[in-house]
């Protein structure tokens, strides 16, 4: 086996091992606190702003109004859909500006 295949075989491995992981370790404790539940919640929203604020704050125009369009289509459209128009949107405008 190539140390490629023994690399993606390991990292497919650990990747399991850390999502199985959270599931048995919530299933142990039983029912969570409810300040880590909170915290918890706020995880996604979390992830999500890492994700768009420094595109908001130092990205190009392209990005930019490509997320606030994005972010008034998810309102009204499913999530494979905004993906979708998003990404052509950000591929248009980068390649008219």
């Amino acid at each position: 086996m190539s140390d490629f295949w023994l690399i993606v075989v390991l990292a497919g491995l650990l990747t399991y091992l850390t999502r199985i992981g959270g599931h048995l370790l919530i299933k142990a404790i039983g029912t969570l606190p409810p300040r880590l539940e909170a915290a918890l919640d706020a995880v996604p929203a979390a992830v999500l702003t890492t994700i768009f604020a420094p595109v908001i704050v130092s990205g190009d125009w392209p990005e930019r109004i490509a997320i606030v369009v994005c972010g008034f289509l998810a309102l009204r459209l499913p999530l494979i859909a905004t993906v979708a128009i998003g990404a052509g949107l950000v591929a248009l405008m980068r390649a008219a500006f």
